[in-house]
């Protein structure tokens, strides 16, 4: 179908013979919505599409100065970051011609301006030419339309029957055999499906809170349940076991050093919400004020406690909580019910669907409960780009000494 230059467009899809384009384009279109495919070959597009469902107009870039007006404006066109390339190539389709698609998109007045990046986009260490190339593009497209900007970031992008490029050998075994496979491989890495794509562009803008991660529920993933449970039952063992006589060591030093409990009991927030009881050696002075670490003066800590702390053997009795099941080895840090300004936070955003971890996603990027809203976003973050590989890359930062817990106050004492 010939582009119509009289009429507006409910979408406008860029990029659109790209592996996104080409699987969400027919999905959109058999929504029935007026749908035109845009990229640098309208004869390509018009073979991709020329048998799909519902009506899909193609043209090339050069016909966006001629149309009058869209809703909704797709922007897939881009430079990936597999592609080679210096960051000077890279701005020039990741900035400046995403620049020219946003003039573009001004002009005809548009509503939702949809920027879709790779979740690589937000790693804090990723400095490729792409990520750096995205991110001066998403400030650039912003100065030019302002909050009709949508960002959305997907992970490894798959459909019903395609496993994307890397994998498209599974095809060969079909599509039940080939999703099973693909369904274990996808707990290793983040991944987005075609058809949450197109529901996210049906629906309202900005739905996703900041910084708009579109992924897969992989709380869905049985194997990953399972695999999860299984390690935290591993670890559990493995600390009580091999660390029983530290736990002695550790026992009597803390009632030599200060009257009280050696173990330090305490009940915070569990998943949906649900109080457990946290398992902790002893730390600060007895009768000390339960209250957040951060809201506790220094001068609350014993002489053990700080080489606990500093050392984190204070959180060895956690193996408890392991094996119980109210924690996990990665998730947020568990907090307490008088902690409102967190906990509001936090169910905001959905971090409560999370068993608390004993180290986190926020710990290693040494985000603590001193920042309650930094927390939360950082646990959310973790919620959504949680796989077997990142679990195990917080594992690893956190056995090397990152992460330092939580901060507390200054002494009160001269």
């Amino acid at each position: 179908m010939i582009v119509d230059t009289s009429r507006p467009y409910d979408f406008i899809v860029t990029g659109a013979s790209g592996k996104i384009g080409r699987h969400l384009v027919p999905l959109l279109a058999r929504n029935g919505r007026t749908l035109l495919a845009v990229g640098r070959n309208s004869d390509t597009l018009r073979r991709l599409f020329a048998n799909q469902t519902g009506s899909v107009a193609v043209a090339d870039y050069g016909d966006l100065k001629r149309l009058p007006g869209c809703d909704t404006l797709i922007h897939l066109a881009v430079r990936n970051n597999d592609a080679p390339g210096t960051l000077a190539d890279f701005s020039a389709v990741n900035v400046d011609f995403a620049s020219q698609i946003a003039r573009e998109f001004s002009r005809m007045n548009g509503r939702r301006f949809l920027n879709i990046s790779s979740i690589l986009a937000l790693d804090d260490f990723e400095e490729s030419p792409y990520a750096v190339s995205k991110a001066i593009g998403k400030r650039a497209i912003h100065d030019i339309i302002g909050d009709r900007l949508d960002n959305v970031h997907i992970g490894y992008f798959h459909d019903r029957g395609y496993f994307g490029e890397r994998l498209a050998f599974l095809s060969r075994f079909g599509p039940a055999v080939g999703g099973m496979i693909f369904a274990l491989l996808r707990m290793l890495k983040p991944a987005t499906s075609a058809q949450s794509l197109v529901d996210y562009a049906l629906g309202e803008p900005h739905s996703l809170p900041p910084p708009g991660i579109l992924t897969d529920d992989l709380s869905r993933s049985r194997a990953y349940r399972a695999i999860s449970r299984s390690m935290d039952l591993g670890v559990g063992l493995g600390i009580l076991l091999l660390f029983l006589p530290v736990f002695a060591v550790i026992w009597i030093a803390i009632r030599l050093d200060s009257p009280g409990p050696a173990i330090f009991a305490q009940q915070r927030v569990g998943a949906a919400q649900i109080p457990f009881t946290l398992y902790k050696f002893r730390t600060m002075k007895r009768d000390t004020v339960a209250a957040g670490t951060h809201e506790v003066s220094s001068s609350a800590v014993t002489r053990i406690g700080a080489f606990l702390r500093r050392t984190k053997l204070d959180e060895l009795p956690q193996a408890i909580n392991l094996l119980r099941g109210n924690m996990t080895l990665v998730g947020p840090r568990p907090c307490l019910y008088s902690q409102t300004e967190l906990m509001q936070a936090r169910e905001a955003l959905g971090v409560y669907a999370l068993k608390p971890g004993i180290t986190g996603y926020a710990q290693i990027r040494e985000i603590d409960m001193s920042r309650p809203i930094a927390l939360a976003r950082s646990d959310y973050r973790y919620k959504k780009l949680r796989s077997l590989l990142l679990d195990l890359r917080i594992i690893v930062a956190t056995a090397l000494g990152r992460g330092g817990g939580d901060r507390i106050t200054a002494s009160d004492q001269v």
